[in-house]
Formats: C-alpha cells, sequence, structure tokens
C-alpha cells in the first residue's frame, strides 16, 4: 500500500462511519417546512437582501455549546486510548484532539424549529415566525451561491447525552480500528497522522454541531450547517479553509451569506444568479390586521421583490 492510499482509505470509513450515525439520529423524514423565529426589522432585512446569515459556531450566543461534544469526545478517546491502541492510531487520537476545536472557526449554523407556533422560541427570538419550505429533499435550497467548496446539510438537534456518547463511542472504535488498518509506516507517520486527524476532525464536527444539552430540548431544533469540504486530495493541510474562506463575512461575528436561486437558475443579472426571497411563509403571534402598519411595509417589500405570493398569517 502506497503512502497516500491509506490516509485516503481511513478517510473513507470514517466518513461512512459518521453518515450512518448522522442518518440514525436524524430519522427518516425531513420536515414539510422549518421555522426561523425572528423580529419585525430582521424580516425585512432578510427579504430585502434575500440572504439568510449562517453564524460561526464560536460566535453562538451559547458558547458552550459546542464545547459539550468536544469533552465527549475527550472523554471517549482516553477510553478508548486506555483500551489499548498501536503506535499510528494513538498518534491519529492526540492529532486528533488538538484539530478539534480549530474547527469551530469553519463551521456556520443557521437555526431552525421544526413547529410553527412556538411560544419558547417567539419569547426568546422575536414575534416573527418564516416558514422555509424543504421540499422534504435532503439537500438544502439555502446554500452559498458561489459555495462550490461548501458542504450543506441539514442537522437536528440532539438533547440526550446517551445517544450522544454512543454516537461519538462509535466514531472513535472507527478512528482507532481504520487507523491500525492503514497505518502509514516510516517517516511519513507523523504526515500521515496529520491527515487523518485533520479529516476526522471534521467528520466528527458534523456530529457534535448538533449537540445541545437537556436544557433546551424544548427548542427541538432543526439546523443547516454549512462548513468547507474535505479536501481529500490535498496534502495542504490550509487548503480547505483557503478555498472556503472568501464566502466568510466579518462584523461583529463572522457568518457565511445563503441564499436561494431564482426558479429560472439560466438567468444572470449583471454577472450574478438572480436570487429569491428565501422564505415562503411570514407568521406573527399575534396575526395580521387590515390597517396594520407592519403588514403594510411587508407587504410591499414582498412586492418590490415580485413575491406577492408569500403567504402571511
Amino acid at each position: 500500500m502506497s503512502f497516500s492510499s491509506g490516509p485516503l482509505r481511513f478517510t473513507h470509513d470514517v466518513t461512512s462511519t459518521v453518515n450512518s450515525v448522522r442518518q440514525s439520529l436524524l430519522g427518516r423524514s425531513l420536515p414539510t417546512t422549518l421555522y426561523h423565529y425572528t423580529r419585525f426589522d430582521k424580516v425585512l432585512k432578510i427579504g430585502n437582501s434575500r440572504t439568510l446569515w449562517a453564524t460561526c459556531a464560536a460566535d453562538l450566543s451559547d458558547k458552550k455549546e459546542i464545547d459539550l461534544g468536544v469533552e465527549i469526545v475527550q472523554a471517549e478517546v482516553l477510553g478508548r486510548v486506555r483500551a489499548g491502541v498501536d503506535e499510528f492510531p494513538q498518534m491519529v487520537l492526540d492529532n486528533l484532539l488538538a484539530a478539534l476545536p480549530d474547527r469551530k472557526m469553519w463551521t456556520f449554523i443557521a437555526c431552525f424549529c421544526a413547529e410553527q407556533d412556538s411560544h419558547f422560541h417567539r419569547k426568546k427570538y422575536g414575534e416573527y415566525c418564516l416558514g422555509f419550505e424543504t421540499h422534504s429533499t435532503w439537500e438544502p435550497r439555502l446554500r452559498p451561491l458561489a459555495g462550490l467548496q461548501a458542504d450543506v446539510q441539514y442537522y437536528r438537534a440532539v438533547y440526550w447525552q446517551p445517544k450522544q456518547r454512543e454516537a461519538i463511542r462509535r466514531v472513535i472504535e472507527s478512528i482507532a480500528d481504520s487507523a491500525s488498518r492503514n497505518a502509514v509506516r516510516g517517516a511519513l507517520m507523523p504526515w500521515g497522522a496529520k491527515f487523518c486527524a485533520r479529516n476526522a476532525s471534521q467528520l466528527l464536527m458534523d456530529l457534535i454541531v448538533s449537540f445541545k444539552t437537556r436544557t433546551f430540548r424544548r427548542e427541538k431544533e432543526w439546523r443547516i450547517v454549512c462548513r468547507p469540504v474535505l479536501a481529500l486530495n490535498s496534502l495542504d493541510p490550509d487548503f480547505e479553509q483557503r478555498s472556503f474562506e472568501h464566502l466568510v463575512r466579518a462584523g461583529t461575528m463572522r457568518y457565511v451569506e445563503l441564499q436561494t436561486p431564482a426558479p429560472n437558475r439560466g438567468q444572470v443579472i449583471c454577472g450574478c444568479p438572480r436570487l429569491a426571497i428565501p422564505f415562503d411563509s411570514i407568521y406573527r403571534s399575534d396575526g395580521f390586521r387590515h390597517d396594520d402598519d407592519e403588514k403594510h411595509r411587508i407587504t410591499q417589500m414582498l412586492a418590490e421583490h415580485d413575491r406577492p405570493d408569500i403567504k402571511l398569517g
């Protein structure tokens, strides 16, 4: 086996395990509509810009959110090492623990709920509820339009720690076993271990990005998560980030703009694809009145963007 085929086979093994675990956590069905709760000014901003922000995981309001999953990984790695591993798997696991926290900076999240009328969300995030139809397809329509280097997927939040631990345990076992089968030997061992750990850290982040404590279980949250595509054939450890970083915007926080192409994808204006307002309905907690000023401003905004068909409720 050549020095390059082992790490590639390792990544395919771990990817297969993570995909299997994710499917078991996601379930078989995707809600037909996901809801994003916000305030009136944000409704206008999202509609006029035709953009929804995915916020960097490192800038989430709950700073410990991703750390919960990292701590589970650390505990499971320690347990696996105590059970005994060969030299190369040990190096991969050591590098993994060092690489995982950095992945927060390259993971971007947009939050939704599967319930249209959630008192919990209205109270916490705003009285407006935007409905985003999924068409029951697992590939999100919302994505960076210039993001060939972006991986964009749906995630269901997981609140039960036993499920979280079992999911991570399965992946750590896969990492240790595959690293043993596909070990890099000799002088290239440090390079091989770092390569494997780099990819494994992103695949693990694909799981722990959905982990939350039971405190938040009433949220019944779904997410769209955007992150760099794994560069399986690149020996450059920074290639993924450099290919992705043009999508990242910075202000008070780092974010990636998620957009939806207009139905006629082929039409281009000034070199850019036409964009659609990304949501399909707007609800307000107390409903809309005929003489409502906010309703008038929203209706005007929808008309300006040729979307008078969007339902107001």
